[in-house]
């Protein structure tokens, strides 16, 4: 598998959360077996979880962006270590405050059959805060 396929995997992981798609779309990305999603506001191990986690962010968070910056995939049999570095943006729903903060993160994919590619592992690392419309 190329490492085109975990960018392009990364890419459209990122489009899908930034326009807040269905959820269906989202959980056909994530493993329904021992799965472990680290976010700053929980850790989530099931679809159920991650259900319940994306409702409240698609609630308190609007206007959503996700730019990839960095990402590198070291491929070890049907594993893909990921790591990964994203800008993410976005509009507080409870009070109009746009922020956006740099994301490393790291990832663990499973190969599946047909080379479909899904979450196994999924931690939220550092978070730096960056300006937004030149403003700090």
């Amino acid at each position: 598998m190329e490492d085109e396929s975990v960018a392009n995997f990364a890419q459209e992981w990122f489009d899908e959360l930034s326009h807040h798609e269905p959820v269906e779309r989202l959980l056909a990305r994530i493993a329904e077996t021992d799965l472990e999603m680290a976010f700053p506001e929980r850790t989530l191990y099931s679809h159920a979880d991650f259900a319940d986690w994306y409702e409240a962010v698609g609630k308190a968070f609007a206007d959503q962006s996700h730019t990839v910056e960095k990402l590198r995939a070291d491929h070890r049999g049907d594993l893909v270590d990921v790591a990964v570095t994203v800008v993410w943006s976005a509009t507080q729903t409870a009070d109009g405050t746009r922020s956006a903060f740099r994301v490393n993160q790291s990832w663990q994919l499973r190969k599946e059959p047909g080379q479909r590619l899904r979450i196994v592992k999924y931690r939220v690392g550092t978070l730096d805060r960056v300006p937004v419309d030149g403003r700090p």
